[in-house]
């Protein structure tokens, strides 16, 4: 919480861009507390991808007689939705992408307190991102 505003995050898995809508209605449709009172209530960011199994490189193998498979994503995909609070969706997405998080929908939710925070807000939206994530053990 800054000056009354308040921040909430959860995020959920996803497999292709198409499940947002259905998503956000779901989560809309459950909350609905947070629909009538958040100012935000859904700002969100995203990012898909297909895993494959690639070749580790031999400099990087922990047994360099045996090769190994390592995971890659290709054709990832990736968005977001600011809700209104321009700006705050790129700052999520820049978030996800900086951990290279991938198949997962982050939505916060912000609670406008009556005073502004200017650009604190983002460090606070990618904070609460950053400690749902981190809660559910997506990220160290």
């Amino acid at each position: 919480m800054d000056r009354k505003s308040k921040f909430q995050a959860r995020h959920t898995s996803l497999s292709t861009p198409d499940e947002i809508p259905e998503i956000l209605r779901q989560f809309l449709q459950q909350h609905r507390k947070i629909t009538k009172s958040a100012s935000h209530p859904h700002i969100i960011a995203w990012r898909t991808g297909e895993a494959v199994r690639t070749p580790v490189n031999i400099g990087q193998r922990l047994n360099k007689s045996k090769p190994e498979l390592g995971l890659q994503y290709i054709n990832i995909q990736q968005g977001f939705d600011d809700n209104g609070e321009k700006g705050a969706g790129a700052k999520l997405l820049e978030h996800l992408e900086q951990h290279n998080i991938i198949n997962k929908l982050i939505i916060v939710t912000r609670w406008y307190g009556g005073s502004p925070i200017g650009s604190l807000r983002f460090r606070h939206i990618t904070n609460t991102s950053f400690d749902s994530l981190r809660k559910a053990e997506e990220i160290v």
